[in-house]
Order: structure tokens, then sequence, then C-alpha cells
């Protein structure tokens, strides 16, 4: 999924919105979207699997 590598350098490697954007040749504003959606689709599963992480808005 597409937006699994920007979770990953975000979250897992600390990388910031620029740093991201050049590692993935993308622009820095396609990267805070890719975060954005990601996050969506990890609350979704979760919220599926039972599973309430104090991150989660309802």
């Amino acid at each position: 999924m597409k937006y699994r590598e920007a979770i990953i350098l975000h979250y897992f490697h600390d990388l910031r919105i620029n740093e991201i954007a050049e590692a993935l040749n993308i622009n820095p504003n396609t990267v805070k979207t890719r975060l954005v959606r990601g996050r969506e689709v990890l609350r979704k599963i979760l919220l599926e699997k039972g599973v309430s992480p104090s991150w989660i808005n309802n």
C-alpha cells in the first residue's frame, strides 16, 4: 500500500515530512496526505479488530 512507506518512515524511522518526500521522490504535501490517509486506514483496521488505541478520535 502506498501509505505504508510514509507511515513507516515517519513513525518508525523518525523522518520528517521533507526527508520522506526526498526519499520517496514525491511532493511534501503528498507525504502529508499519505500520512493522514494511512492513519485513517490503520484506525479502521484496528477498530474492526476491537482495538481502541488512545490516538483514535471517535
